[in-house]
């Protein structure tokens, strides 16, 4: 189908609604279209979110829009911090299809159903759901789990979990003029169109593996029968009490990895608070019975699996124009990286090519399904990743 995108960024921050319409006229300009038929905005939440979408409403008439606050924009232009981004799509009528789900506290994979569902109901023949959820709302692996239920455990699902520049209070969603909390927003992209779905972090096992003895959605209780703090203890004795600091950058260094019986490779999870009891919070759900590592990384090894990852997802899509290379990055990665977060932009858009299209944010949680797809989605974690890097390409 013809297709085509654009991005736009503003930092006025003085005036949200200007911001958000001169950002989106910039995408919609880059795009090339006369008139885009979504718009995925990404903002720091220091901006009024409401007058924010207005104008990028009134800049794109007839578009649709889905969103989020986030902890950072990406862009070819590289890091957008304290700024309102905007990814302009053009398309054939149908192509896009956006869906919210609300109240997903409640019951999260049952929030996932109701948004597959919805994908489902519009027929067509959906190539790929581009989600953004409230990771502060609950496990977000059961609302991966819940849209793959109904849609099938290969579906391409790619996207990431809303930030708040690292305030970890309070992340919003973005449909159309609505400001959302507690909720999933994105859109199925139909029609004939290519998709190429991965993620990766780079971190490699350091040392022996635990078991996993005791857990609760995202609490990690006990490994080997002891407390699960012990794994820290153990080898970093009295210098273990940096690791009670979220997103230290000792945690950032020495994450936990995550090895269960129905998924190839070991999956992060980053250590965000320490109980009294040596209990361990993570981002995202711990299963009993998986194989717990302690994780070691650099700068290098994480910029490599970003490199390895685009690569080959590229290659999939490589006769694709134009491209389009969406990127959710962990929050803890843009920590680890510091000043050279833009670096990793800039090998990203190298790989896609001078007329890729490069968007994304960084987030609290990334999200892409497994590949090859889990023989079952209840024994593993299918695609909810922490301290990792979620690619998307997709072209026409």
């Amino acid at each position: 189908m013809a297709f085509s995108a654009g991005v736009g960024t503003s930092r006025a921050l003085q005036d949200s609604k200007t911001a958000g319409h001169d950002a989106a006229a910039k995408a919609l300009a880059a795009s090339g279209a006369a008139a885009a038929g979504l718009a995925v905005v990404v903002a720091s939440p220091k901006y009024d979110q409401a007058a924010m979408l207005q104008g990028v409403a009134e800049a794109l008439p007839g578009a649709r829009i889905v969103g989020c606050t986030s902890a950072g924009a990406i862009t070819e232009n590289g890091v957008e911090e304290q700024a309102v981004s905007v990814l302009a799509l053009a398309g054939e009528a149908g192509a896009f299809v956006p869906v919210k789900v609300e109240g997903i506290g409640k019951d999260m994979r049952g929030a996932g159903k109701r948004f597959g569902e919805a994908l489902k109901a519009a027929g067509g023949e959906m190539k790929l759901a581009l989600i953004f959820s409230d990771a502060l709302a609950g496990n977000g692996t059961e609302l991966v789990r819940g849209i793959l239920e109904v849609m099938g455990g290969s579906f391409p699902i790619a996207g990431g979990a809303a930030g708040d520049d690292m305030a970890f209070k309070k992340t919003e969603q973005y449909f159309d003029t609505e400001v959302l909390t507690d909720a999933v927003v994105g859109f199925g992209l139909a029609g004939d169109v290519q998709v190429a779905v991965g993620a990766d972090h780079g971190w490699q096992p350091l040392g022996d593996a635990h078991t996993v003895t005791k857990a609760e959605g995202t609490k990690l209780i006990e490994l080997d029968g002891k407390p699960a703090f012990s794994i820290y203890q153990d080898y970093f004795g009295d210098r273990a009490n940096d690791f009670k600091q979220a997103l230290s950058l000792q945690a950032v260094t020495y994450p936990l990895g995550m090895k269960s019986p129905g998924a190839e490779g070991v999956m992060i999870r980053v250590p965000l608070a320490v109980g009294e009891d040596g209990s361990i919070t993570c981002g995202a759900e711990v299963l009993e019975g998986s194989q717990i590592f302690l994780m070691i990384g650099t700068l290098t090894s994480a910029m490599d699996a970003a490199k390895a990852t685009a690569e080959k997802l590229v290659e999939r899509v490589v006769d694709a124009k134009p491209r389009v290379v969406f990127v959710s990055d962990c929050i803890a990665r843009k920590i680890l990286f510091g000043e050279h977060a833009a670096d990793e932009v800039t090998l990203l858009k190298s790989i896609g090519g001078p007329k890729s299209v490069i968007f994304g944010l960084y987030t609290y949680g990334q999200i892409a399904t497994l590949d090859p797809a889990p023989k079952d989605i209840n024994t593993c974690d299918p695609g909810f990743y922490e301290q990792s890097i979620s690619i998307t390409v997709f072209g026409s």
